[in-house]
């Protein structure tokens, strides 16, 4: 299984590029769909569960291995300490071993869940179909309010905070 998520982490972000194209068009998970799941942490010592969480809730798929999921964890970190309101989990792809040594070499504070082996099939469930890295989804009260398969700019994240700021289940014009 991890080799099949790094090699859907090359084959989105690498492969473009070395060909001398720009990437293709990141995609956004089905707004409004019901999506809820309970993972453990990556200590192992309790588990979270989507639907219990009260905000706005940001889930980011990632590996260590994965270029653009490592660039993107310091804006993840950053917005989560600019957006209080919002509950940022990263879901890593990883051993818990591995995780957890990565995540504290490169002091990501963030809470860090792990799938286990049903990780393709969550992602799938939120409209990621390949098991690509990284790939991020946003909800409000366990529905899906934005998201993006794909690495996220500084940009998206505003666009995914003003989105996911209307009421639950609907999508909000991003200015």
């Amino acid at each position: 299984m991890r080799r099949m998520l790094l090699r859907a982490c090359l084959a989105l972000c690498a492969a473009p590029l070395m060909a001398g194209a720009q990437p293709r068009p990141a995609s956004r998970p089905p707004v409004g769909v019901a999506w809820d799941f309970s993972l453990p942490t990556l200590a192992g010592d309790r588990f979270v569960r989507l639907a219990a969480l009260d905000g706005p809730v940001l889930v980011n798929f990632w590996s260590r291995d994965c270029p653009p999921c490592v660039t993107e964890l310091p804006r993840l970190q950053a917005f989560a300490a600019d957006h209080p309101a919002w509950t940022v989990l990263l879901v890593s792809t990883d051993t818990p071993a591995a995780a957890t040594e990565f995540t504290r070499r490169h002091g990501i504070a963030l809470p860090v869940l792990r799938p286990g082996g049903n990780v393709v099939a969550l992602m799938r469930a939120a409209g990621n179909r390949g098991g690509a890295l990284p790939f991020t989804v946003a909800t409000r009260a366990a529905r899906i309010c934005d998201g993006q398969l794909g690495a996220l700019s500084a940009a998206d994240l505003q666009r995914v905070a003003a989105t996911c700021a209307a009421a639950p289940g609907t999508a909000a014009t991003a200015p």
